[in-house]
């Protein structure tokens, strides 16, 4: 069963927007049009393997960007919408 992935980014800084989403680009999100930092996708993967997924991604985009800490929303097909942290030497923590 196929589920729509979003993934909404919320931070402060990143010094290469460019190779941001070249990376993300070719893992195979695509940019929502008129939102610089909202991403979607389409998986046929539990909802468990598409958030490590997307935590593998978006932390080497991270990474090549030079983001240092950055909120992610991320919702997946029809469940709720979960909210996350990401800092550069922690990794993603989830918001309650």
């Amino acid at each position: 069963m196929e589920s729509e992935v979003l993934v909404v980014l919320d931070m402060k800084t990143m010094t290469n927007k460019a190779a941001f989403d070249e990376y993300i680009l070719k893992e195979g999100f695509k940019s929502v049009e008129n939102e610089p930092f909202a991403y979607i996708g389409v998986s046929t993967t539990p909802v468990f393997n598409v958030i490590a997924y997307i935590f593998e991604v978006f932390s080497k985009a991270f990474e090549t960007a030079g983001v240092e800490e950055c909120r992610l929303i991320c919702q997946i097909g029809s469940h709720p919408p979960a909210i996350y942290i990401y800092k550069k030497d922690e990794f993603f923590t989830a918001l309650k």
